[in-house]
This record gives structure tokens, sequence and C-alpha cells, in this order.
């Protein structure tokens, strides 16, 4: 009888963990979708994998924002670069305001594609942000002067 008493307390824990589990995931959901909706968020970059190269792990800092009208880029870059920039530095550093902004929904992903172009002094990038019901997101650089270079990040909180 004890032991039928603990093997019961035992399944009713796991029910209870399996149910907290289930709405921190609609919560998270919830909260991508809204940052997602309202334009306001941040994807804090973990890897670089540059065209033909394997995953580099990054150090803590860099990010895309998008905040509005306009996205802000410090992200680091590897890669050929058919033309170097004036001021000597290197990465993709921006604060512009996006054109061709476009946000779709997707069913069959689970999450968004987010499209954009910016232009800057130096250079025009075109990114293509794939963000996950859970904030996992790949961002993909497309750029006029080097080769493309593909980030994975998560959404920061």
């Amino acid at each position: 009888m004890k032991t039928h008493l603990i093997y019961l307390a035992l399944v009713f824990q796991l029910f209870i963990t399996s149910c907290k589990s289930i709405k921190t995931d609609a919560v998270v959901v919830r909260d991508v979708n809204s940052k997602v909706q309202s334009k306001d968020f941040t994807i804090e970059v973990k890897y670089a994998n540059p065209s033909g190269v394997g995953h580099i792990n990054l150090s803590y800092g860099y990010d895309l924002r998008i905040k509005n009208d306009s996205a802000f880029a410090y992200l680091p870059y590897y890669g050929v670069a058919y033309s170097a920039p004036f001021n000597g530095e290197g990465g993709i550093k921006f604060a512009e305001l996006m054109t061709e902004y476009t946000c779709v929904n997707t069913k069959k992903s689970d999450g968004w594609d987010i499209h954009f172009k910016v232009k800057s002094k130096e250079n025009g990038y075109d990114i293509r942000l794939n963000m996950f019901e859970n904030g996992n997101s790949t961002i993909t650089v497309n750029s006029f002067n080097r080769q493309s270079i593909t980030f994975y990040g998560e959404l920061k909180e």
C-alpha cells in the first residue's frame, strides 16, 4: 500500500511538471509573437556560419535589434569582401531605417519569416530572419560588397 502511494505521488508530480512545461511553452510563444508583431526585439547571436566554412562560436555582445522602422546591427564578418570599407572597420555595423520590411507567420516552420533591406553609408544589406516560436533564430545577411553569411541566435528577453 505504501509503495502504491509513492508511485501515485510520483505520477502526480510528473503530471504537474508536464502541465507546467506546456504552460511555459505557451507563454514563450505568446511573448515571441508579441515582440515580433510590435517590431521591438533583439536577437543575441551565438554562432556565425560564413559561406564555405563551419560554425564559429561567438563571444557575448553580438546582436541584431529591430525597433519600430529601424534596424541596429553589431555583427562580426568572416568571409570574402569584394571591397573594403573606407573607415577600416570590419564587421556588419549599422543603425539605419529598414526598407521593404515584410513579416510572414509561417505555419509550416512554426515561426516567422522576416525580410528587410538596409542601406548604410558603406554598404547595402539584404537581411532574412527566420524566427521560430521558441525564440531561436537564423539570420542570413547578403551584402553588395561581401559574401553572404548566416548567424544563429536567440531572442533576448
